[in-house]
């Protein structure tokens, strides 16, 4: 009984992995072909005036992703060099240095700092530990 649960469990989940990114391509498809998609990059929208046809800016507040991406600077692009980079753009010919980025930028990049001690741990000490622990 047993061996006919983890084969049903094997078999379920290659099924899923198999036709799980089939819906993705197929709706990824269908948003692409369609005409009548519209995007709005702001939060200001807008607001038609009955009197002579005109579209006059309303304020509204935005959404909670739309505030995050606008005090992150989400509409500014990184320059790669300047965060990764050995010198952070202080070096000579450097067009921008690290303190010029934008807050997304920053972000990812302590992310980045965190994720590389996250995994060195994991790899070293989590098994030293485990090895003192409870031995081999």
């Amino acid at each position: 009984m047993r061996n006919l649960r983890k084969a049903a469990f094997a078999g379920a989940t290659a099924v899923a992995v198999a036709f799980g990114s089939t819906s993705v391509a197929l709706a990824e498809d269908a948003a692409a072909s369609s005409n009548d998609i519209t995007v709005s990059s702001s939060s200001t929208e807008t607001e038609k005036d009955a009197a002579n046809g005109t579209q006059k800016p309303t304020e509204g507040e935005g959404s909670l992703s739309s505030r995050i991406g606008n005090s992150i600077e989400s509409d500014q692009t990184a320059y790669g060099p300047a965060i990764f980079g050995s010198s952070k753009g202080e070096a000579a010919g450097e067009s921008e240095t690290f303190e010029q980025q934008p807050v997304w930028a920053k972000i990812l990049y302590g992310l980045s700092i965190f994720a590389s001690v996250a995994a060195a741990f994991g790899l070293i000490v989590a098994p030293l530990y485990n090895f003192v622990v409870h031995g081999l």
